[in-house]
Order: C-alpha cells, then structure tokens, then sequence
C-alpha cells in the first residue's frame, strides 16, 4: 500500500517530480564526476608504485606526473643519465597508443627486465627478439583477444608475431599491454631517437634520492621522481580534488534538499484531506510520517541513480580523450553516492513528514 500510495503521488505531478528528481541528478552526477578523478589518481599512483616501486623515474620537464606517458625525451640522454654515480641500469620506455590495440611499450631487452620485474616470467612461448618482429602480451591483453603464441597483431599495416605470453602481474600497464623491441615502436611511430621515459635502477635503495636530486639540478630537459615524490604529488592532487568535491557536495546538498523539501511541504498541503482520511480510518502518526519521509528518499534516491549512470558516461568520454583510466567509479564511491542522496532525502523530509504526522484528522477533512 505504502509504493502504491508513493507512485499514485509521483503520477499526480509527473513534471514537478521529473524537475525536482533532474535537480539531484546534476548534483550527483557533478560529485561522483569530481570524486571519480580521485579514485583514478588513487588507482594510478597504485598501479605505477607497483611497477616503479624502487626506481626512479625519468620524464619531460613540463609534463605533470600523472601524464607521463605523454611525455618525449631524446633517448641520447639515456647515456647521461646512466653515467651519474648510483646508477646500476636503466631502462629507456617508448609508450604508445595505437588505434585498435591499444597501449603498446617499446623497450630494450635489458630494459625489459627493469620495467616488468625480474620475478615475472613468460606463462606461454618466450621473450622477444630484438632484431625481430616479435611482441609479447600482458595476460589481461591475451585473454580479452584471445590471443596464443603464434598469432600475429597488425599495427600500423604491419604484422608482429606473438611469440610469449606474461605471467599476471597485477600491474595494470603490463597486463593490459603489449611489449616489443624499443627500436621496432621507434621505426612504427616514427619517433626516431625518442622516448617517453627512463626507469633508472639505483645500486642501493640509499641512492634513488640522490640520483633524483642529481638529474633535478643539472638536466633542464628531464625530470626524476622517486616513489615517495609520486605519492607526494598525488596527496598535493588529492586535498585539491577533496576540496571541491566537499565544496560540490555543499551546494548540491543544499540545493537538492531546499527543493525536495519544498515539493514536500506543498505535497502534504495539496493532500491535508487524503492524510485526514487515513487518520481517520486507523493510521498513526507513525505510518503518516514514514509514508512520507519514503517519498522524500526514493525522490534522492531515484535522482542519484540516474547521476551516477550519467557519471559512468562521462567518465567513459574523458578516459577515452585520455587514453588511460584517469576516472573512475567504484562501487565504493558508488554506495557512498547513494548513502549521501539517502541522507539528503532524509534530512529534506523529516520537516514535511512531521508536520503531515502532526495533522488533525478533522480539520484535515474540512481542509478544501
């Protein structure tokens, strides 16, 4: 009876509802929005502590950490920088997206060992040859294309085989990746001579610092960061995104709840002789304010739902200009969203459903 009366209400005033659900639909949809570049920086830096976890890594100047894959440097100043005290090896990484296969990594043999971790082998086949065109794939990247040893990947009208398939590493850059020889993603890229970054292994934990410290002052081109300065920057990101998505979530829980709150108080006006008559025939004060504080949250609620599929759509747009998962919506932040559009709801409806649960039956039925 309770759904039947709630629908029976939302069809008497379909516009108004549609309006004052489309309202918490904005407010959600811009929270979630906001707050998904947070989870994606939390995923990101996770992700790449896991393959860097040790090194120090290399990039363009002007690139900000979390776009480095973006960035360009001359691979002559591989040399340099492996020539500086502490430095046991390095790895010079070319990354690419390629239309229809997606990220592609460039790397030299022994830089391979560097970037994916010496505890991680080949499940299937083996590693690529250097003079060869051949590519091995991460096991997310197999299995989503059902690739084997032996099958060929086209890119950019050329053909590379798959001669190996890797062990999964958790890590979602290699798992989702492919891997092949430095010079054969140079020559398909036609980035001759250019590489995204360089992963630098130090001799001893103790040297990463002051390899970073080194290429900060005397590189004007390229910069180093360490673990410790990428989770710094992610924090610096992090406090800004909190900060709007709580100045966000402010003026869309105002706004949300003022205009709930007041469709509910004329609500409970429009149906003064409706309420009267349920009194009359036997419901308490109890049921009249639960009747209509439900309607209050299934309105927040109905709205949320709505935001938070819109929100997927957006996310799914920037990622893709993008190319790398920089949003995203977990259900963690998906249940936090619902509980936030609950709570509004509640908060909007606990004065409109007093005051109906306050109603005298008799005077209710005279109300015209």
């Amino acid at each position: 009876m309770l759904w039947e009366m709630i629908i029976r209400e939302f069809n008497r005033h379909r516009l108004r509802t549609a309006l004052t659900i489309l309202g918490v639909t904005i407010g959600i949809f811009l929270v979630v929005s906001v707050s998904s570049f947070s989870e994606g920086i939390i995923y990101y830096v996770n992700d790449q502590i896991k393959i860097t976890s040790g090194l120090v890594t290399v990039h363009q100047s002007d690139i900000a950490g979390f776009n480095i894959q973006t960035s360009e440097i001359d691979q002559s100043l591989v040399t340099e920088v492996e020539s500086l005290s502490g430095v046991e090896k390095v790895a010079p990484i070319l990354y690419a997206n390629i239309d229809n296969v997606g990220t592609v990594m460039g790397v030299t043999k022994e830089g391979e060992v560097i970037f994916r971790g010496t505890n991680i082998n080949e499940k299937e086949g083996r590693d690529f040859d250097e003079d060869q065109k051949e590519v091995t794939v991460g096991s997310k990247q197999a299995e989503t294309n059902n690739y084997v040893v032996g099958d060929y990947i086209q890119m950019v009208e050329v053909n590379f085989e798959i001669v190996g398939i890797l062990e999964e590493t958790g890590r979602d850059q290699i798992d989702n990746g492919i891997i092949m020889p430095l010079s054969e993603l140079q020559d398909l890229t036609g980035k001759k001579d250019t590489i995204t970054l360089i992963m630098v292994q130090p001799s001893t934990p103790e040297d990463a610092d002051y390899i970073e410290q080194a290429i900060n002052d005397n590189f004007s081109d390229i910069e180093a960061m360490t673990d410790k300065s990428l989770m710094k920057s992610a924090n610096e990101m992090l406090s800004q995104l909190n900060a709007m998505t709580f100045a966000l979530g402010s003026i869309a829980a105002l706004i949300s709840g003022i205009v709930i709150m007041n469709v509910m108080i004329i609500s409970v006006r429009e149906r003064r002789r409706e309420i009267g008559t349920m009194k009359a025939i036997g419901a308490t004060n109890r049921q009249i304010l639960f009747s209509v504080l439900m309607e209050s949250i299934v309105i927040s609620v109905t709205g949320a739902v709505i935001g938070i599929l819109l929100s997927y759509g957006g996310v799914a747009f920037i990622n893709s200009i993008l190319f790398r998962p920089i949003a995203l919506v977990t259900p963690g932040l998906i249940v936090e969203a619902l509980l936030f559009a609950t709570s509004i709801g509640i908060v909007s409806g606990v004065t409109p459903a007093r005051q109906a649960a306050r109603l005298d039956p008799i005077e209710s039925l005279r109300y015209e």
